[in-house]
């Protein structure tokens, strides 16, 4: 932006102050009069080749964006293009910034154990709804007035990077990012995913532990030479009061290879967390793990053969003595580089050349990143299972009906999500609401409409600019969407035992939904009359009955694999087939029938699961976000039930077998997709098993089950 807009309006914001300004965008402060509020406004930089293609991107990407609802996710408010002029609108926090707190010098392991726990929820969170940040450094994590860290600049690298037809926002051959904390595959101009993120997640924990990034170079291309081919310092050089733990646990978050680094950004936090309180690791002090592509691993990954290089050392000069840290706000001349979003070019004979000319793969590589993602992204709508499936599937009683979405405003959202019991979290984000009046509080209650049944969870703390956040988890085994379906947050004088009447907002799902997730995630319900369903009389839950039924059948394909006679591969074969559809059918010849399962069969517990389901979202007042939820389960029952059929067909085709030799690729493969059925796949290899055709299997309706009972927040009672 050649010249200030301070002064100036943006549809119906005024410029009132120039915040700063970088090769990403311009920041201003500016005053939304008709609610009296201060926001933060990003100019994107002008581009020549801006054409209407490129401005319905923008506009495609902003929406993306502005979905991410998450208590540590920085809001996009607004969004707009005010005579060639593209901008986002975002809140206001005057509470800084990590990179501010980090200049003083490391910080305590306990804040930082605290605040990281927090980003990584919010990272990962955005990586399941198809987000990439791309630009994650200490300038981008924000904190509020309490201190809560807050990720801000989701997509704007993505949003300049430039239109369909390649035209990008940045100089000719150039790369957008921050070389201190870009990561190697980005460095290279290679497609990013989820894993890069960590990475720079990493670089930034890294110097929050020590107050200064792993690399130093006099210039910007030094730099990001050293994140593709620098061995990783060690952190306790820098500060050795650090456990020796938090060395391993940085060479893995930080491993040149992504496939060598954490899955998750929560499971590098819980890992942390282990080695910052001196306990073991999941990560060895000899190696890296790596989780073979295509592979689910079952708790406990594999240990890679090769040991991680011998850490650079002399890298840093030394402290001032006595000291242990340089002094706050003073680094050595010509080693720090200032973490400041950079545009590298590649004028002539740039170095990054050696890297394989990654500039020109870069800009090709943007159609190809926008088509993964857009491919690999859950739908948004609602879609009836296709009559029966290959094998005898599961059919809709009826087809559902996709609600549009609400035209009355949306002042937050309530997310349930597992901490340490299934379902014991809920994450309230509240935005744009009024701010309450002197003695005046906001009490937040989760409420059963059927059986009248009420939790408290707080106060809800709301800011100066209507944005509020609470975390509720409860220290009892209560999966909360199975037993509340509705969510009042009422105006109080103080705390109290029990809701006014002075509802202010609210938001709620059918009770149905809380019914179904109950019996699919909890515990059957009571019949009254076992007749009606004789194979479901159990005292366990839907999803857990499966999943037993599941993993007594990947056993026993596994010993039909690794059998030593005909006879035995036979009759494990048998058993495989028997568990899987619940029946005691002589498959082998042996005169009997056998089926060591549990007798309910996993078709059954799937039709079941859905039945329920669907029962819930056609239910009266569903609404499209339940709609979009209940899709996640449906995706991973379907997965399921086609691995199960393709599991019988290969252990039917080794009953035929007159050995063990011709049965051999049968076997293998039947052993793979029996534990797929269980575990899911990493199809697209981006670490993560993800409501995706072909990914998720039954374990992940667990993980995404309490999706379902997630609550938008309206204005007033629901009740009317």
């Amino acid at each position: 932006m050649a010249a200030s807009l301070v002064g100036q309006k943006l549809g119906k914001y005024e410029i009132t102050q120039l915040i700063g300004h970088g090769g990403m965008a311009t920041v201003y402060k500016g005053h939304q009069g008709d609610i009296d509020r201060n926001v933060a406004i990003k100019v994107l930089p002008p581009h020549p080749g801006q054409d209407d293609q490129f401005v319905e991107r923008f506009r495609l990407e902003a929406r993306t964006i502005a979905r991410l609802q998450h208590p540590h996710i920085l809001p996009l408010y607004d969004y707009g293009d005010d005579d060639g002029v593209l901008y986002l609108v975002m809140a206001y926090i005057e509470g800084g910034s990590i990179h501010d707190r980090v200049r003083r010098g490391a910080m305590p392991s306990l804040e930082v154990d605290r605040m990281i726990k927090q980003i990584a929820g919010a990272l990962d969170y955005a990586h399941r709804q198809g987000v990439i940040h791309r630009d994650l450094k200490p300038d981008n994590v924000l904190l509020d007035r309490e201190g809560h860290a807050l990720l801000a600049d989701f997509g704007i690298v993505k949003l300049i990077e430039g239109s369909p037809s390649g035209s990008s926002l940045t100089v000719t051959g150039g790369l957008v990012g921050t070389p201190a904390y870009m990561s190697p595959e980005q460095a290279q101009g290679l497609v990013l995913d989820n894993r890069s993120d960590l990475y720079s997640l990493g670089v930034v924990v890294f110097e929050m532990l020590t107050g200064k990034q792993p690399y130093l170079a006099d210039t910007p291309m030094q730099v990001v030479f050293k994140h593709v081919s620098a061995p990783i310092p060690p952190a306790r050089d820098l500060n050795p009061a650090l456990p020796a733990g938090v060395d391993d646990v940085m060479r893995r978050i930080l491993a040149k290879n992504a496939e060598e680094r954490y899955s998750t950004a929560t499971a590098f936090a819980e890992d942390l967390s282990r080695a910052l309180r001196g306990e073991p690791t999941n990560t060895p002090s000899t190696g890296t793990y790596i989780f073979p592509p295509g592979m689910v691993q079952a708790n406990q990954p594999t240990q890679s053969a090769t040991n991680t290089p011998p850490p650079e050392t002399g890298v840093y000069p030394p402290y001032p003595p006595g000291t242990g840290q340089y002094p706050p706000g003073t680094y050595p001349p010509g080693t720090m580089y200032p973490p400041n979003t950079t545009i590298i070019t590649q004028p002539g004979t740039n170095p990054l050349v050696l890297l394989g000319g990654f500039a020109i793969i870069a800009i090709l590589l943007v159609v190809v990143v926008l088509i993964v993602v857009n491919q690999n992204r859950p739908p948004d709508v609602l879609i009836a299972p296709p009559g029966t499936l290959q094998g005898g599937g599961f059919q809709m009683e009826a087809p559902v009906v996709i609600m549009p979405t609400p035209s009355e405003p949306i002042y937050g959202q309530a997310n349930f999500s597992t901490t340490n019991s299934l379902g014991d979290t809920l994450n309230l984000r509240l935005e744009n609401v009024r701010v309450p009046s002197t003695g005046e509080i906001y009490a937040a209650w989760l409420t059963n409409t059927a059986s009248g049944e009420l939790l408290s969870l707080g106060e809800v703390n709301i800011d100066g600019l209507g944005n509020g956040a609470l975390t509720y988890q409860t220290d009892q085994e209560i999966a909360l969407p199975t037993r509340y379906n509705a969510l009042l947050i009422t105006r109080e004088q103080g705390v109290s035992d029990a809701p006014s009447e002075n509802v202010a907002y609210s938001g709620h799902v059918p009770v149905e939904v809380a019914q179904a997730l109950s019996e699919i995630l909890v515990a059957m319900l009571p019949t009254g009359d076992a007749t009606q369903e004789p194979s479901l009389d159990m005292d366990d839950s839907l999803i857990n009955g499966a999943l037993a039924e599941a993993g007594i059948a990947a056993r026993h394909a596994g010993l039909a694999a690794g059998a030593n006679s005909v006879g035995s591969m036979r009759q494990h074969a048998e058993h495989t087939i028997n568990i899987l559809n619940g029946t005691q059918v002589d498959y082998d010849g042996n005169g009997r029938g056998e089926n060591p399962g549990r007798g309910f069969g996993v078709l059954t517990l799937l039709n079941a699961i859905w039945e329920r389901l669907n029962v819930a979202i056609n239910a009266p007042e569903t609404n499209h976000l339940v709609q979009s939820q209940a899709e996640l389960i449906r995706i991973c029952t379907v997965n399921a039930n086609q691995w199960k059929d393709q599991v019988v067909a290969l252990e039917t085709e080794i009953l035929a077998a007159s050995d063990i030799e011709v049965a051999h690729d049968d076997l293998v493969e039947s052993t793979v997709l029996a534990q797929a059925l269980v575990s899911g796949t990493d199809l697209n290899d981006n670490g993560q098993v993800e409501p995706f055709e072909g990914e998720c299997g039954l374990q992940q309706i667990l993980d995404y089950g309490v999706y379902v009972g997630n609550m938008e927040i309206f204005a007033g009672s629901f009740e009317g």
